[in-house]
């Protein structure tokens, strides 16, 4: 439905265009929506829409074992940068489960690559919520627009008159960096303690200031001023423009943030760099750093704080270097921010319009460097002063090695790892690191190592001509599998530097769960396993446990039969069947198959052994068979012979003979 279309009532045209959609289908099904009371509002809002239907109402988390002709994906924010983690795979479920599926109205920023493809892939009836986002997904989706759920809830028993102004602007992931927030402010979406007290909190006041899309569109439809500031997309602008132009909405004057200076336009796709303005600006920053040794490839996404850290633990670690950072498709921003620090740092500054991942992102850069070594550094990493002069004096020292890892260490002070141990047996590649959890004053020299980590090392930049990066490994790992294939044909090429140290700002691990986040996240880090597995044969040990805790066997260690079963699944069916699968327990016979396979192989082994003795107990037999058949052929032919025929006539002689030496020795017969 077009904007034309929506003019005259448009929140009566929005009811009847979701509503025509949905039909009269067989059965449907409602997936409840996650998240803030902003979200809880957009439930209520959906409860009135459907008022008239009859459905079943479901988690998410139970969406992977439902199934049936139609579903309906909550609306809401969760289709863009700063919570993509849910949607777009339950999109993909969704598809895989049901005959057809409708996303309620949302708001898109398929700048995102998961969002992206996740609404190219799918065959879904998408609604947007505000006209910016129905242009941006118009070609990828079959998308229509429509007011956002939050319309369609009453709220007559809530308008009253109000006192004072109510600031309520995010403090969540979603919010600007570096907003300033008043100091009365409170983001009752996260403080309220259910959605009656939010609506009353926003009642009882005459303006409202937000940055939040449901406390502006409550405010408005209650009958309040509303002032807002714009989020971290368009959603805000967006609403504002097309549903809300009727109500005293105002847009406030954003905060002063630091100009942007001139940089080059985004490339078209992750390769158009080398044909653009950016590689000739690349020439100009070649030039500068003639005679430079040292390049430093540091790849960021929305965090320019963190990597204009990183680019200055470069600039005072000692040894000269130019430094060239990847912006990974940062958000507009970030992007802008980081482009603002590069800029006064003499660094140079690439960015990509998509998300290459980590092997991508090092490959691609690495395109734009000819220094004879490259300094990989994650941009949550910073060199301690000296470091980059103890990993390259260690290169100079070996010229055998290849790579040399600096020692790191988390900020509590203990030591992630100092280079790494490789070991390959029973067809898993366990990579560790030397030195994890222990002070660092007790670690021992400099010296080899079996792997090196991509947190801070240094590599000499030929090695990459022979074996590059695989991009195929985008999730994680790829320093895993680039080691592997390295050491391979180069043993005893990586070293650790005891006197070069990094700290890595580590805060994020991986937590095992079966809920539809958690499991989500794991099946992307095991596509990286099912990467390795199929280029080398072997299982990726690291953290392949702590993804699936089901392939831990009785005595501890990986069920390999199960493991492997595992990666040929998700090379064969993808992503999103194995996580459904796993959700809604298909994979337990395969996982649990590990032990089975072994309990049928100790059964297999346990009557070989059987059969094997009573093999043997029949080779006994046999040779006691041929001796007595032997000793039946003998008599036979005793039998047969002449004597034996006279035994009748000499038995009678050999008695009298008998009876006459008994008489000679003078006995008695």
């Amino acid at each position: 439905m077009t904007t034309t279309a929506l003019a005259a009532d448009p929140v009566c045209a929005s009811r009847d265009a979701i509503l025509h959609e949905i039909g009269d289908p067989a059965d449907l099904t409602v997936v409840h929506a996650v998240g803030n009371l902003g979200d809880e509002l957009i439930t209520a809002g959906t409860a009135a829409l459907l008022a008239d239907l009859i459905y079943r109402e479901i988690t998410i988390d139970a969406l992977p074992r439902a199934g049936g002709h139609t579903v309906l994906l909550p609306g809401g924010g969760a289709f863009c940068r700063p919570y993509h983690e849910l949607m777009p795979r339950a999109l993909a479920v969704a598809g895989l489960r049901f005959e057809r599926v409708i996303v309620l109205p949302s708001s898109f920023d398929p700048s995102e690559d998961r969002i992206r493809d996740a609404l190219s892939a799918s065959r879904a009836v998408v609604f947007a919520r505000e006209a910016e986002s129905y242009r941006r997904i118009a070609a990828l989706c079959d998308a229509r627009l429509a007011h956002d759920c939050a319309f369609f809830f009453d709220y007559a028993p809530y308008r009253r008159p109000g006192r004072g102004t109510l600031n309520a602007f995010r403090t969540d992931a979603e919010a600007i960096p570096g907003r300033l927030v008043p100091a009365d402010n409170e983001d009752i979406s996260r403080t309220a303690a259910g959605l009656e007290q939010w609506l009353q909190m926003i009642a009882e006041h005459e303006l409202v200031r937000t940055d939040r899309a449901h406390v502006m569109i409550a405010g408005a439809l209650l009958g309040k001023r509303v002032e807002y500031l714009p989020s971290a997309y368009h959603k805000l602008d967006g609403i504002a423009r097309f549903a809300l132009a009727g109500h005293p909405v105002t847009r406030l004057t954003s905060p002063p943030s630091p100009p942007s200076p001139p940089s080059p336009p985004p490339p078209r796709s992750p390769r158009s760099p080398r044909q653009s303005g950016a590689a000739r600006g690349q020439r100009s920053w070649r030039e500068t750093g003639r005679g430079t040794r040292v390049t430093a490839i540091i790849l960021t996404r929305d965090r320019p704080a963190r990597a204009l850290d990183a680019i200055d633990s470069v600039r005072t670690s000692g040894q000269p270097a130019r430094t060239l950072v990847l912006d990974n498709n940062s958000a507009p921003q970030a992007a802008a921010v980081l482009a603002h620090g590069v800029a006064t740092r003499d660094a140079a500054l690439r960015r990509s319009d998509r998300n290459l991942g980590c092997a991508g992102g090092r490959a691609f850069a690495l395109e734009f460097t000819d220094s004879e070594f490259v300094l990989f550094l994650d941009d949550d990493a910073v060199l301690a002063p000296g470091a980059l002069d103890a990993l390259v004096a260690d290169l100079d020292a070996h010229p055998e090695t290849v790579a040399v890892s600096a020692t790191v260490v988390l900020p509590d002070g203990s030591i992630q790892h100092s280079g790494g141990l490789l070991e390959v047996r029973d067809g898993v590649a366990d990579f560790t690191g030397i030195g994890a959890g222990q002070d660092p004053r007790s670690l021992g020299p400099s010296g080899p190592a079996g792997w090196v980590p991509g947190t801070a090392a240094l590599v000499r930049r030929e090695i990459f001509e022979r074996f590059p990066l695989d991009t195929r490994m985008s999730t994680y790992f790829e320093d895993n599998e680039w080691c592997y294939r390295v050491g391979r044909s180069l043993p005893g090429c990586f070293r650790r530097s005891r006197e070069a140290e990094a700290v890595h700002r580590l805060t994020t691990a991986y937590r095992p769960g079966i809920d539809f986040d958690t499991r989500s996240d794991a099946v992307g880090l095991l596509a990286a396993h099912a990467r390795f597995y199929e280029r080398h044969g072997v299982l990726l040990g690291t953290a392949l446990l702590e993804l699936v805790p089901e392939l831990r066997g009785p005595d501890g260690v990986c069920e390999i039969a199960a493991a492997r079963l595992l990666m040929e699944l998700l090379l064969a069916r993808g992503e999103d069947w194995t996580f459904m699968e796993w959700m809604n327990g298909g994979l337990d016979a395969v996982l649990s198959s590990g032990g089975r396979l072994r309990t049928q192989a100790e059964l297999i082994t346990s009557q070989e052994q059987e059969l094997a003795a009573r093999e043997r107990v029949l080779a006994e037999q046999a040779q006691l068979l041929t001796f007595l058949h032997q000793r039946h052929e003998t008599l036979v032919r005793v039998e047969q012979g002449g004597w034996w025929r006279l035994r009748g006539r000499l038995l009678p002689v050999l008695s009298v003979v008998s009876r006459a030496r008994t008489l000679l020795r003078g006995g008695q017969p």
